[in-house]
């Protein structure tokens, strides 16, 4: 246990992360509302009550969720190359179920700009725990430190929390810490005031854990320009979304005035008429003295094309195909939907190279903590090279035939197998079945032969 002094200086230390960069954690906040369509649109009282929007609920055409979800879903990771361990390490990567789990760090990344990766050991179970986390937002979520003086070097890495399970359910606070050689566990109570950290005992684990020697959390940073964090693909999305949410709703005003019109009248009180369609208008006095009119409607096209402006401007600012935002019964042409998809295309393998480095530093720890804590025996020098699916829109018959010039210039056919999107699982099985196959052939030559040999009919 610490003295006091230390205790103290830790005490200043933990408070001083918690409040640093409150505007990226409030990024954070304001990314994850907008694409689950929490834009805080404001209708008036007219327009909550035809279209029957509640109080409190929100009223939006949420298009953030397709510039997200186009790139992230271009992200998959079908193996990882590191000659004789690729077996092991694409094992360890499904029983962690990682076929799914990777979705949510790469849509969490994207989305927000990071995302995080705790790679840890199971005592009990004898294997990897990867566990996809959230930046932190300033309630709850990971933040990696990096140092001042030095870029890109992480100095050690954090994760807050709230305990949801328990005697002290949403009355404890929970922090750690991870440095290259130890991990740092912290409890504050719920009524303590923010930096009251106290060292944390888990039973039958000390506070203070000795580590091996690499922080166990793994950084996923969107579109890396060089600085210690990503960018979210929805910061520039967000200005042309509030535009287009205020079009819509301008648009449905305009619509409501122009569909149910209002009438006028001179000479005369019209209070006790009721113009539905079918009915008459009249009046008892004569025509010179009284007349009616209806105020005209609102031309809605320019509205209309001020609302697809917008829309467009989403597409153009975030490099999305605009065919995602468009309900049409055309299909474009294989050419045109290439050259439509490049720019996505062109970010969704920019994306691969950055979170590939990630998931091979994460591959790089597994295996360190294989050798540490589990069976070991596996050479940490071999290198690791994560493979992705093609992001690419393809021809599959123009893929096939490419493929098959490639097999004729003597292209391993695992290498082709991956080539046409199959996972480290089915390509090992194809191999084993291909092995089984050369095997029982060349026993039925030799047995020919032999047969041969003896005199026997062939």
């Amino acid at each position: 246990m610490p003295s006091q002094t230390q205790q103290d200086v830790r005490l200043s230390f933990l408070q001083h992360l918690v409040e640093e960069d409150s505007g990226r954690q409030d990024a954070y906040t304001a990314y994850r509302e907008y694409y689950d369509g929490d834009h805080d649109t404001q209708l008036t009282a007219r327009l909550r009550k035809f279209l029957r929007v509640k109080i409190g609920q929100e009223f939006n055409v949420n298009y953030c969720p397709i510039v997200v979800d186009a790139l992230a879903e271009r992200l998959v990771v079908s193996g990882f190359d590191a000659g004789e361990q690729s077996k092991q390490i694409w094992d360890w990567w499904t029983q962690s179920r990682m076929d799914a789990e990777q979705g949510v760090a790469h849509l969490s990344a994207v989305r927000d700009g990071d995302a995080y990766l705790i790679v840890e050991w199971d005592d009990i179970k004898g294997k990897h725990i990867l566990s996809p986390e959230l930046a932190y937002d300033g309630n709850e979520g990971v933040k990696i430190h990096y140092s001042k003086e030095r870029r890109g070097l992480v100095e050690f890495a954090s994760k807050r929390w709230k305990i949801e399970s328990g005697d002290d359910v949403g009355k404890m606070r929970r922090l750690n810490l991870y440095y290259p050689d130890r991990i740092e566990k912290y409890a504050s109570h719920d009524n303590a005031f923010e930096g009251a950290w106290q060292p944390y005992d888990e039973p039958g684990k000390p506070w203070r854990s000795p580590w091996v020697g690499i922080v166990p959390v793994i950084h996923f940073k969107n579109k890396d320009q060089g600085y210690h964090y990503g960018q979210s693909e929805l910061k520039c999305v967000i200005p042309p979304q509030n535009a287009l949410n205020k079009s819509i709703i301008d648009l449905l005003g305009a619509a409501d005035i122009t569909a149910f019109r209002t009438y006028w009248a001179i000479g005369d009180d019209p209070s006790g008429l009721n113009p539905d369609p079918g009915s008459w208008i009249y009046s008892l006095k004569p025509p010179s003295d009284v007349e009616f009119g209806i105020f005209p409607g609102e031309d809605l096209a320019p509205l209309i094309a001020l609302k697809d402006t917008f829309v467009t401007e989403i597409a153009r600012v975030s490099r999305t195909p605009l065919s995602y935002f468009q309900v049409t019964g055309a299909v474009s042409a294989e050419g045109t939907q290439k050259q439509q998809e490049s720019g996505l295309v062109a970010r969704a393998k920019s994306r691969q190279v950055s979170f590939g480095n990630a998931w091979e530093d994460a591959m790089v720890l597994a295996r360190r903590l294989w050798n540490e804590f589990g069976p070991g025996g596996m050479d940490e020098a071999q290198p690791i090279s994560c493979q992705w699916q093609d992001p690419q829109t393809r021809n599959e018959k123009e893929h096939l035939e490419t493929l098959t010039l490639k097999a004729g210039l003597g292209v391993p056919e695992e290498t082709l197998w991956s080539e046409m999107g199959y996972n480290a699982d089915e390509i090992a099985m194809m191999a084993a079945q291909r092995g089984e196959e050369r095997a029982a052939s060349s026993n039925l030559g030799g047995e020919l032969l032999r047969e041969f040999e003896r005199g026997g009919a062939v």
